[in-house]
């Protein structure tokens, strides 16, 4: 099957459908971190903030996939979307964590209350654009390479291969050092 754009580290071999240069939110974060909060701000957290922003990016692929997924097979949409529940279910305290783990950042780069709301809107502004983005890329695939794509999906969600420390376990490792939560 061809690899796709973004997801897993290189180098790992095709499990099917998302095995992707390491493209992702790492280069993502970088540039949004430093449009949100300036370049100097972002510098500084560098590392920290690209593994964050993979791994805060990594929930906002797999939905953008979903979502292309029912586009081109609505009549699949219950079964796309209960596997997507499902990965999201295992994924809960880590999301959770994230989450308060990318406002805290945003809060200790920013000037007050104000500068904070601003600042963390641009960046979920920023990470839904680039969501719009992964959704566009996937639609120009080719038609029968998508739906075959798509076909594998629910499995793929339902499996180990879709966990968030296998698809992106160097990013993982960096933010919460260990492999599994």
């Amino acid at each position: 099957m061809p690899q796709l754009e973004r997801g897993a580290p290189r180098g790992r071999e095709s499990v099917g459908l998302l095995t992707m240069s390491k493209r992702n939110f790492s280069i993502a974060g970088a540039w949004l971190l430093a449009a949100v909060c300036g370049t100097a701000a972002a510098q500084s957290n560098g590392g920290y903030a690209a593994n964050l922003a993979t791994l805060y990016g990594e929930r906002f692929w797999i939905q953008a996939y979903k979502d292309v997924c029912i586009s081109v097979q609505p009549k699949s949409r219950r079964e796309y979307q209960q596997a997507y529940e499902e990965w999201l279910g295992r994924h809960d305290e880590v999301i959770e964590n994230l989450e308060l783990r990318v406002a805290a950042m945003v809060k200790g780069l920013s000037r007050d209350e104000a500068d904070y709301q601003r600042n963390y809107n641009q960046y979920h502004s920023a990470v839904m654009r680039q969501r719009e983005e992964d959704k566009n890329n996937l639609r120009q695939r080719p038609r029968g390479e998508l739906l075959e794509q798509c076909r594998q999906l629910p499995a793929y969600l339902r499996g180990p291969d879709s966990d968030m420390y296998n698809t992106q376990s160097q990013a993982f490792n960096a933010i919460y050092g260990r492999k599994q939560p």
